[in-house]
């Protein structure tokens, strides 16, 4: 018991610090973003890019980014680096705190026929192969044929999304794509983004030219990135709505969402050099009410004429017998110090209380009971719901 009262406290430290370092990471890579795009190139000195004033908490900033490098190197020079790498490696440890010491119930599929252990390795060689091969489409001529480029990557998001949604469970299918866009975004950082920078330093330094080609395959990364954001933001979150991830084409959703929300990143990058397309937000409108509406539930009015009537006792039988080793005051279920998000379901009054969140989790979107350990048949949740719209 100790011991699961300690895992929660280290997942909750876990989370904190990913939220934290997420949020300096991604929010420095928008403002850098935003920097590009609003840069004043012509009213500069010969060795200025470009330069922009800001006015921000009582103050007025100027900057300046120079064609190639000051003529001395500053000291202290500011690095952004550290936010990338806690992400990362907070961001693995919770993978492992949830997903990895718990993979029979939080990793894998119902009936899976694969043992945790070879589970965790298809998850972590999943995080290496998209690396590697988004690595090599980076350093072939595709990546400067961007239609090409992007179709390739999107192919390849989905070839992984359908192959773990046959052996992880939905939930995880999300974390494992997030985890693997997350890695090959922070490999970019450390892999190419930083040496890049060190060697303009060093050039700095030295005095000798630089590269164009250098700064170029350093801001392309740069740029993938920026386009990540959103997508990896998304699936940060996504276990909390499992009505996005449930179902069977719970993968093929993910791929939409991830398609619509680098279009959201596209229609701000464009707008940011004055370019912004309003059919382009017609486009993530049309396609994002589309989406809401193909998962929404449905009912024939066969069922709905054939729906019984169904008792509060007969609900709480079939919720003491799936649902109650976990969401009780003090849960069966060993894997439980306390009830998940604080929600029991040990009395009638509970039940009433939280009759809401057991049809979002049991009724639509199936999420519950985890990996369906109790067998909770559909006739079960049918009469939950019963149950629910009348009262």
């Amino acid at each position: 018991m100790m011991q699961i009262y300690l895992i929660d406290w280290l997942n909750l430290a876990l989370k904190l610090l990913h939220v934290i370092a997420g949020i300096a990471w991604i929010g420095a890579s928008f403002y850098f973003n935003w920097l590009e795009n609003k840069l004043d190139r012509l009213n500069n000195r010969d060795e200025i890019a470009g330069n922009l004033w800001a006015v921000h908490g009582g103050g007025f900033y100027h900057l300046e980014k120079y064609k190639k490098y000051p003529q001395t190197l500053p000291e202290p020079l500011h690095w952004f680096k550290w936010e990338a790498y806690v992400t990362w490696l907070s961001g693995i440890s919770l993978l492992s705190v949830i997903y990895y010491f718990n993979a029979s119930t939080y990793l894998l599929a119902t009936n899976s026929s694969i043992s945790a252990m070879y589970g965790i390795g298809l998850s972590l060689l999943g995080l290496l192969a998209f690396w590697l091969i988004y690595d090599i489409l980076c350093k072939s001529k595709l990546v400067n044929k961007s239609a090409i480029f992007i179709a390739i990557i999107f192919l390849v998001v989905s070839f992984f999304a359908y192959f773990y949604s046959n052996i992880f469970n939905p939930r995880a299918v999300y974390m494992q794509i997030g985890a693997m866009v997350g890695t090959v975004m922070v490999a970019n950082v450390f892999f190419v983004i930083i040496p890049v920078q060190k060697k303009l330093v060093d050039a700095c330094e030295n005095s000798t030219e630089v590269s164009l080609e250098l700064g170029k395959t350093g801001y392309i990364r740069s740029r993938h990135n920026n386009y990540f954001t959103l997508p990896v933001l998304f699936m940060m979150i996504s276990g909390h709505y499992p009505t996005i991830y449930s179902g069977d084409y719970g993968w093929l959703v993910l791929i939409a969402v991830i398609g619509i929300l680098v279009m959201v990143r596209h229609y701000f990058n464009l707008r940011g050099v004055g370019k912004a397309k309003n059919s382009l937000i017609a486009i993530i409108a049309v396609s994002t009410l589309a989406l809401i509406y193909l998962l929404a539930p449905s009912q024939s009015k066969d069922q709905a004429q054939n729906k019984e009537v169904v008792t509060i006792a007969e609900a709480q039988v079939i919720i003491e017998k799936h649902c109650v080793s976990c969401h009780a005051e003090e849960p069966s279920n060993m894997a439980f110090a306390i009830a998940p998000n604080g929600i029991m379901l040990d009395t009638i009054e509970n039940i009433i209380t939280h009759k809401d969140q057991i049809y979002k989790q049991a009724v639509l979107s199936k999420a519950m009971p985890i990996i369906n350990t109790t067998n909770m048949t559909d006739e079960e949740r049918e009469k939950l719901g019963a149950w629910v719209e009348a009262n």
